[in-house]
Formats: C-alpha cells, sequence, structure tokens
C-alpha cells in the first residue's frame, strides 16, 4: 500500500464549498496587485528624498516588469508539475519580502529591488491563480473567471493605492506604515493557499527547467494579435498611471497631498474594476468593439487636457479611461481564452501576457526619460498619441476580425470533480 506524503506541500485540504476556494483564489491574486499599488503614492517622495530624476523613476519601474517575466517565463510554466499551491506560496512569499526591502529601502538600488522582487511574485501567481480559478469556478465558466480576476487586480489595485495614500499623509512613519498592508495580506494569502485544494494536473510529474516558448497556431494568430494588443493598451495606460500620473498630480497640478496621486490613480482602477462586475453581457470580440473607441476618445482627452493642468478634467478623463480599460481588457483576456485549445494554452498565454508586461515597461521608460527633455506634460501627450494611434488600428482589426466559434464565450461544463490527495 502507499502511504500519503505528509509534507505539507504535497497534502491536499479538506474540500470544502467549491466558491469558497474560488474566491481564496481570486483574493491571493488581489494580493499581488495590492503589492504593486502601495508604492504608487511614495514615488514623488522617493524621488525627492533620494535625488533623482523622473527618468530614473521609470528604470525603477521596469525593474517590476523584468520581475514578471522572469517568473512568468521560467517559474509559472511548472507550476502544473510541481503544484499549483508551491508556485502560489513563492507568490506571497516574494510579496511580503518586497514589502520588506521597501521599508529599510535607502536609495534607488533598493527601490528597483525591491520592485523586482514585487515583479517575482505578480509574475508566479498571474497566470497560475487564473488557471486554479478555472478548475475551481463550479461552473467552469470561463467568462465568469475571468471577470472576477480582473476585477480583483484591479479592484486591489485601486484599493492599495488609495489606502497608501492615506497613510502617508495622514500616518506616522509613511515610508514603512503601507507596506504592513501587503504583508498582512501575504501572511493571510499563505495561510489560504495552504489549505485550498491542489489542482495541478500533472503533480509530480518530470519536468525540465526551460525558458517557455511562445508558439501561436497559424489559425488564430488574427483573433490573438487583437487579443495581445488589447492588453498592451490596457498595461501602457496603467503604466502611465501607476509610475507618471503622481509626479504630474503633484508638478502638473500643484497638489502635493499624497492622497491627491491616490485618489487619482485609484478612480482608474477602480472605475476599471466595476466595469468588469457591471458587464456581464459584454464579452469577447463586443467588448473591445465598445472598449477601443472608448479608449481612442478618453486618449485623445488626456492629451487635450494634460497641459492644462486641471485636475477636474483630469478626474473626468480618468473616470472614462477606466470603464474603457475595463471593458479593453475583460474583451482581451476572454477572447484570448476562448481561441486558445487546452493544449497550447500554456504557450498562448505566456505571449498574451508577455505583451502586457512589456507594455508596461516599455512606454514608461521612455516618457520618463523624455519628461527631462520636453517636460511631464508633453511627455504624456507624446505617449497619449502614440497608444491613440495603437488603438485605433487595433479597432480597425477587431473589425475585420470575425468573432470566433462559440460567440458566448466558453459552455458551462458540470462542475469539476473533488480533487484528489496524490499518493507517493
Amino acid at each position: 500500500m502507499k502511504a500519503v506524503r505528509s509534507d505539507p506541500a504535497h497534502q491536499v485540504a479538506r474540500p470544502g464549498p467549491p466558491r469558497r476556494w474560488f474566491r481564496w483564489t481570486a483574493y491571493v491574486l488581489g494580493v499581488t496587485a495590492l503589492g504593486a499599488a502601495i508604492p504608487t503614492p511614495l514615488y514623488p517622495i522617493y524621488a525627492t528624498r533620494y535625488g533623482f530624476a523622473a527618468g530614473v523613476l521609470g528604470l525603477v519601474f521596469a525593474a517590476y516588469a523584468l520581475g514578471i517575466l522572469v517568473t512568468l517565463f521560467v517559474v509559472a510554466p511548472r507550476a502544473e508539475a510541481i503544484g499549483r499551491r508551491r508556485v502560489l506560496l513563492f507568490g506571497m512569499a516574494m510579496i511580503a519580502l518586497s514589502a520588506a526591502i521597501f521599508v529599510v529601502a535607502n536609495g534607488v538600488a533598493l527601490l528597483a529591488l525591491a520592485r523586482a522582487v514585487t515583479g517575482l511574485g505578480v509574475g508566479a501567481t498571474t497566470s497560475v491563480a487564473t488557471a486554479a480559478m478555472s478548475d475551481l469556478e463550479p461552473n467552469r465558466d470561463q467568462h465568469h473567471v475571468a471577470r472576477v480576476a480582473v476585477a480583483a487586480n484591479f479592484g486591489a489595485f485601486a484599493l492599495g493605492v488609495g489606502a497608501s495614500g492615506l497613510l502617508v499623509q495622514y500616518a506616522p512613519y509613511p515610508l514603512a506604515l503601507p507596506y504592513l498592508l501587503p504583508i498582512g495580506a501575504s501572511v493571510l494569502g499563505a495561510l489560504a493557499v495552504h489549505w485550498m485544494p491542489e489542482t495541478a494536473p500533472r503533480l509530480g510529474q518530470p519536468t525540465s527547467w526551460r525558458v517557455q516558448r511562445i508558439s501561436v497556431p497559424a489559425t488564430i494568430r488574427q483573433p490573438f494579435w487583437v487579443a495581445a494588443g488589447g492588453v498592451a493598451a490596457c498595461y501602457a495606460i496603467y503604466g502611465f498611471f501607476a509610475a507618471l500620473v503622481p509626479s504630474y498630480v503633484r508638478s502638473g497640478l500643484g497638489l502635493s497631498a499624497p492622497t491627491a496621486a491616490g485618489a487619482v490613480v485609484a478612480l482608474m482602477f477602480g472605475t476599471a474594476a466595476v466595469v468588469q462586475l457591471a458587464t456581464a453581457e459584454i464579452r469577447d470580440r463586443r467588448a473591445l468593439l465598445v472598449g477601443f473607441p472608448m479608449l481612442l476618445v478618453s486618449l485623445v482627452g488626456l492629451v487635450l487636457i494634460l497641459p492644462l493642468g486641471s485636475w477636474e478634467l483630469l478626474a473626468v478623463v480618468t473616470l472614462g479611461l477606466g470603464a474603457a480599460v475595463g471593458l479593453t481588457y475583460m474583451g482581451s483576456t476572454t477572447l484570448a481564452d476562448r481561441v486558445c485549445s487546452e493544449g497550447d494554452r500554456g504557450e498562448i498565454l505566456a505571449g498574451f501576457y508577455s505583451a502586457g508586461y512589456l507594455a508596461v515597461s516599455v512606454p514608461t521608460v521612455g516618457i520618463a526619460v523624455l519628461s527631462g527633455v520636453v517636460g511631464l506634460s508633453d511627455s504624456g501627450v507624446l505617449l497619449g498619441a502614440v497608444v491613440a494611434l495603437l488603438v485605433t488600428a487595433l479597432y480597425v482589426e477587431a473589425y475585420r476580425t470575425p468573432t470566433p466559434p462559440g460567440g458566448g464565450g466558453r459552455p458551462r461544463a458540470s462542475p469539476p470533480s473533488e480533487p484528489r490527495e496524490p499518493s507517493a
């Protein structure tokens, strides 16, 4: 008779209500967004205290994308064999560690290290948590999985930015106290992961630690590139807001309070999260055909209002961008999920998410460098114009792309069977 391993890494928790574990996995996904959000209102303070220019700040933020890509292509693809729970525990550990590094950071090097470690946690968690949610969703409704995953990401980011801004302005130890939030949240997330069922389908099978390759079958390349372009546009806007808007609010609008910068960023991400929950019937290509024009109008509005220095107009444009990003991101994720087969899912989603995470860093670094030459507002105008051109091309391509088969998303299936304990 084979004995069951007593090692917690190989145990499966006592079964609980499927919806419960689905929600806890969404919480774990949100913890990574919370950890990424906390430093956002603090960037102008770091820049003043350590005396670095906006270009250096952009490079610090780019370290985040580098960390994500490392785990997305090396660690996350091994989750099906070594266990999704192990990878999620690694993600929670990285979020807590990055927060601790931020607390003791005394210069650019440690800030970049902390940001890279945050990226390690996000990259390890994003695709793995989404895959686990797909197996733990009682009806296997992939559209619901995508909506909840995106809402958890955007909602937690909005919560983290808002809470961080309040703590920085009104609480003692402004460069330390906010980081207790992701540390506490990641501890709770680790406990949840410890008890949740293991859903990895190939647990215990041999695996090699090679870089995940990206391969997109020719039959789905057109809808894939529409989806990847949509998520790239969303992440480019995300990178702009998270890394540069706090500086613009402080220098361009003359609002030095950290709560002001946090409120603007939280408004955009909070609106995107609400849109995920309020537009359940709009999905896939249809969401993109609505989201792309909204993105274009909002970006044109951003380009026009940045030189004016009006916080009222910035708030209106931010609301529009939040709604547009919510629809576009949801449409992109559900379209990418629908066109990929189970056998190609890992490779296709790796390419999909890498397009987004590269878009976080490339425009952000470019604008940060340009801001030292032409100023922050003009740099924002350039970013908005470039992304607007990208969105226009994507809309044309989405319009030309037929809706893939199964226009309502993946069909519902019977609830998954209860996960079993692996034997040794």
